[in-house]
């Protein structure tokens, strides 16, 4: 199960960067336009229409990436008070209500986009964009998340079932203040000090 755990987290990170790109490339493209209108006559370039398919594929693209790292907003004034055992089972509860959402973002996603290509519907704009082109990659961030849920799940349940709270916390729980402190200061390239050698320098 760590086998495809760490896969999944790879995936996810790849698809996260790449929607990052695709959100710059989006605010670039917007930002071009307004410079456009100011400087030239332009009436409809759609680059706001651009933005927004750009937006939306970066968005769900990165949300395996959230779960994954356990970035999503969680509400703990009660939690970090309770058992261990207590909190990897309402882990698990919150997984599956996330899960719930997922599979019903996903279902309504593709009979949408199903459609949309079956039908070969364009968008009402200049551009006439067909729909289906940029939803099928949107729909599989949606699928990108919801199997990511599910391998989630199953990894923290296996654990909490032969005892491992360790595992179970780091694949669902809520952050600590020290993990989000050392994450922090990781993607800054800063090893954080434990205090004594600085205590040791007299600093």
């Amino acid at each position: 199960m760590d086998s495809v755990w760490n896969l999944t987290t790879r995936v996810s990170r790849v698809f996260a960067c790449l929607g990052g790109i695709l959100l710059l490339v989006a605010a670039v493209t917007v930002s071009i336009e307004v410079v456009s209108r100011k400087l030239f006559t332009v009436v409809y370039s759609g680059s706001d229409e651009m933005a927004a398919y750009l937006f939306a594929v970066g968005t769900t693209w990165s949300l395996a990436w959230v779960l994954v790292t356990r970035g999503h907003v969680r509400i703990d004034a009660l939690y970090r008070y309770l058992p261990l055992r207590l909190r990897g089972w309402l882990d698990v509860l919150a997984l599956l209500m996330l899960g719930i959402l997922a599979a019903a973002m996903l279902d309504r996603g593709f009979d949408l986009t199903h459609a949309n290509f079956i039908e070969w519907n364009r968008s009402n704009t200049p551009l006439r964009t067909p729909l289906s082109l940029p939803q099928m990659p949107w729909l599989f961030g949606l699928g990108l998340f919801a199997f990511s849920i599910l391998v989630a799940l199953v990894r923290t349940v296996l654990a909490l079932l032969r005892g491992d709270y360790r595992v179970a916390s780091a694949t669902a729980g809520v952050t600590s203040q020290d993990e989000e402190i050392e994450a922090e200061l990781a993607s800054l390239g800063i090893a954080r000090s434990d205090g004594r050698a600085d205590r040791e320098r007299g600093i």
